[in-house]
Parts: C-alpha cells; structure tokens; sequence
C-alpha cells in the first residue's frame, strides 16, 4: 500500500498563501457586516429564552449541540461567539474556493465577501447562543464534502463522521454538502478532463455517501432518545413532509428556489436592487453555459452539464424534501450560496473578450450585492437594538406600576393576560421581511420572564399557565382595560394581573 507523504512545511506556507487574500476579505467584510452584533447585546424572543443555554437541543434531533458545550459553553458571549464563528465561517469558505478550484484572486475575494455577508449568516447572529455551532457545523460539512472528495476510503469514512456531527448540530447543513458536489462535477463536466462515466459514477457515489451519513444521524438520534428518554418535539413531529408525496417535494423544492428571485423569499435576497442584479447574474451564468456547451467537443459533457444545471436547485433546497414549507426559513438556506460559485465556476471558463468584459461586470454586480448584504444586516442589528429599548422602556415602566400597586407583597404572582404586539413599536421602517431573527413578539409568553428576570432585575414568580388560561376566559378580566389605561393592572387574590390586550 503506498503512503501519502507528509507535506513540507514549506508546501503548507505555500499552500496558507494561496488563501489568504479570500481569508482575511472574510474576516474584513464579517466585521463590518457583523460587528454591530458582536459590539452589543442583542436580542429577540430566543436569544432571551436562551441567554443561558442552547434552546431545543436533543428534542430537536440537534443533538450535537449538547456535544459542543464542551466547546462553547451555554453563555451567549456576543465578543467572542461572533469572532469564532467569522474565523470557522473564513476557513470554510477558503475550503469551498479549493474544493472547487477557483483560481482568479479577485474571484476568491468576491465569493469570500458574499458567503460572510450572506443573510443567513445575520440571521444566525441573531441567535448568538447557537451562532459558533452553527458556524462550526457549516465547516464540519464542508470538511466532509472536501473529504470525500480525495476518493479514498479512509479520508470518505472521516467525511461521513463529520457530516453526521454536522447533522447533529444543524440539520439543513446537509445542503451545504449536496450542493457543494453537483458543483464538484458542474466544474468537472465544464473541463471535460474526464469521461461522463466518471463524473456520473462519482454523483452516485455522492448520493450513496450523504444517505449513509443520513441513515448514521437518524440510528445516533435513535439511540440518543433511548438513552436520554427523550422523543421529537412537536416542531419536528408537525413539520415533517412525512404525508407528502416524493413529486409534490421536489416541486415545492424548485417552486421555491425560483421564488428567491421573484418574491425575496427567505430574504435571502436584502434589498430590491439586489434582488435584479441577482436576475441579471442568473440569466449571464446562463446564457455563458450555453456557450460552454456550445463549444463542447463532447455532447456527453454538454448534455450532463445540462443535467447537472436542472439538479442545482434540488440540491440547494433538498431539505423541501424532508420538511414542510412553513418549517423552512433563512437559517436553512446558506445553500444557495451556491448560485454565487457557478457564476464564479462559469466565468473562469469563459474564452477571451468574453471572460474579460464578463469579468468586470459581473464583479462589479457581485460587489453590489456584497454592500447591500453589508447595509441590510446593519439594518437588521439596528433594529434589533431599537426593539430591545423599546421593550426594556415598556416593561420598565410597567414594574415600576406594579411595586407601587397596593397589595403588592412578597406573595405577590405575575399574571399577563393577553398579547402587548400591538403595545411594542416593531419598526416596520426598518423591513426586514421575512428573515428569520427579528420579529414583533420579541417579548412574547416564553421570553417575558427572563427579560423580566435577567434584564430589569424583577425577579417575581410568575403565575401558572393553568391560572393565566382561566383568567383569560374570565367574564371580569375581559372587562378591564388594556394597558397602559387606568384599571388594566388589578390584584386578584394573590395574582397580580396585567391586561395587555
């Protein structure tokens, strides 16, 4: 059996130099992208629910978050979690540019620049006490797809141990890893260095690969609820396109790919100028795959290059196959990050004038949708921000009211009867759409007593739901007014209701 040699030390400086324009854009364009979160306390309903812990871990199926308290403890240090998580998030994507072979340093750069600023990522620093596994999940899988791709044994079986960890930590990465593949052999059909047999052979052995690596996460959830007790909670078990029919998943699968583009879906897509650069790339990748195919000596690599282009969207959005359309949102679309490699894949191959007028275009557009990115996960921070300090002002005043009420005592019970959304400024001036992070229930039933507790130092017990729910239907209840107004804060026994609407 013939060994691998070692690499020199001298081949591994080389081979660090090659990366490191892509990896420090990663870090520079991170930081102003995400600073803001790393820089302040911000929070939503999660993220207070969370400030000590790692949220739905092994109900889940998540759990490799339980496993990665070893690595980041259950504090939710916005500093430190954001650091890690641009320096994971830079290797990673360092990864992908070698897997892939892009060679044009401003190219590198580009993809860098627009994976780090990508929406998904802001949407994940909304969640700071998940941010670092997340990011350390992403480079687990792209690790594993790199792995694979030596096609030998040991370093495939290594692969498919690291994609179940990354599985065990956030489920959607597994469309990381499929994506990363059919671009694998989109660049392998372009070069047309080996047969279509080949490139076909290895996509096989990619599926086989993954679904093994599927089938190991479920059997480890498996034994992981035997051990513990512990089953699927009812988020898991009401989102599972289990009565869905294969055909109606791939459909929903392609529907909402190209509603990315036409409807901001997700809001992966951050502003409506990016939203027509985005239509403008897809159209020029398009139309320069047509000339590569046109220029195509073998029909076979143009056909299965063709092929390969139709499967794309499926691996971006596989996980339409598994869940359902409401359980899917911005944390579990970083795979379309790969319309962003194709156009890179496609423009290095481009001949002549075409690669250099196409070049400078489509770098220039590439920049646009970077800084939108930057601007719109700013926005997103800000508002976060402005929607903390108008909950801490609303709740602020509101215990005030509650310690000068007469009979409050030591006794005394919280009981909040009602919704305050419409009490709470949500700022729809600052449009975040449909990203998942901020939302107008940023204090909502399961978060109100950690603010309550951690935030403004009002360490009260709160009433049970049993007693909440019967105030709630009760005649005299519903009679008092809402809150701020005169008469909505009332002792009753030794419940202190507020009516909040």
């Amino acid at each position: 059996m013939k060994m691998q040699q070692i690499p020199s030390a001298s081949a591994l400086r080389a081979e660090a130099a090659r990366w490191r324009a892509p990896f420090f854009t990663a870090l520079l364009v991170g930081l102003l992208a995400h600073g803001y979160a790393f820089t302040n306390k911000l929070v939503n309903h999660d993220e207070i629910e969370s400030l000590f812990g790692k949220g739905a871990t092994v109900t889940s199926g998540r759990w490799g978050l339980e496993l990665v308290k070893v690595l980041f403890p259950d504090w939710s240090m916005p500093w430190i979690y954001g650091a890690v998580s641009l320096l994971l998030m830079a290797l990673a994507v360092c990864l992908m540019l070698r897997l892939l072979e892009i060679r044009s340093r401003a190219l590198q750069m580009l993809l860098a620049a627009l994976v780090i600023s990508f929406p998904t990522l802001t949407g994940n620093f909304c969640f700071m006490f998940t941010a670092a596994p997340y990011a350390w999940a992403f480079l687990l899988a792209v690790l594993a797809a790199a792995l694979f791709w030596e096609k030998r044994p040991l370093p495939a079986a290594a692969g498919l141990i690291l994609l179940v960890l990354a599985l065990g930590i956030y489920q959607s990465y597994i469309a990381v890893a499929a994506s990363l593949f059919v671009l694998k052999m989109m660049a392998d059909a372009m070069d047309a260095r080996r047969p279509v047999g080949q490139i076909v052979r290895d996509g096989v052995m990619a599926i086989l690969w993954m679904a093994a690596a599927i089938a190991v996460y479920y059997g480890v959830t498996l034994l992981v609820f035997r051990i513990t007790g512990a089953e699927f909670n009812t988020y898991v078990t009401e989102n599972v396109n289990g009565t869905v029919s294969l055909p109606r998943r791939v459909r929903m699968a392609y529907d909402n790919f190209g509603y990315i583009f036409t409807f901001r879906n997700f809001y992966v897509i951050s502003s409506e100028l990016a939203r027509y650069l985005h239509l403008i790339l897809a159209a020029g990748t398009g139309l320069g795959l047509a000339l590569l195919c046109a220029k195509k000596r073998s029909p076979l690599h143009a056909g299965l290059l063709l092929v390969l282009l139709a499967l794309l969207p499926l691996s971006i959005c596989c996980m339409f196959l598994i869940m359902s359309r409401q359980s899917i949102h911005t944390l579990v679309m970083y795979s379309f990050t790969a319309v962003y490699f194709l156009t890179a894949l496609v423009l290095e191959r481009l001949p002549g004038a075409w690669g250099r007028r196409g070049g400078a275009l489509v770098g220039a557009m590439l920049a646009a949708v970077v800084l939108s990115n930057v601007y719109f996960s700013n926005m997103t921070y800000l508002k976060l921000q402005l929607q903390y300090e108008n909950a801490y002002a609303f709740y602020t005043v509101l215990t005030a009211r509650l310690t000068s009420l007469e009979g409050f005592d030591e006794n005394s019970r919280l009981a909040f009867v009602g919704r305050q959304e419409t009490l709470l400024h949500s700022f729809p001036e600052l449009d975040t759409e449909l990203l998942q992070g901020p939302s107008p229930d940023l204090v909502n039933i399961y978060s109100r007593e950690n603010l309550l507790r951690y935030y403004l130092g009002f360490d009260v017990p709160f009433a049970s739901e049993e007693d909440c729910a019967a105030l709630a239907a009760d005649p005299a209840v519903l009679a008092m007014p809402v809150y701020p107004y005169d008469g909505s804060v009332k002792k009753i026994g030794d419940l202190i209701v507020i009516r909040l609407g």
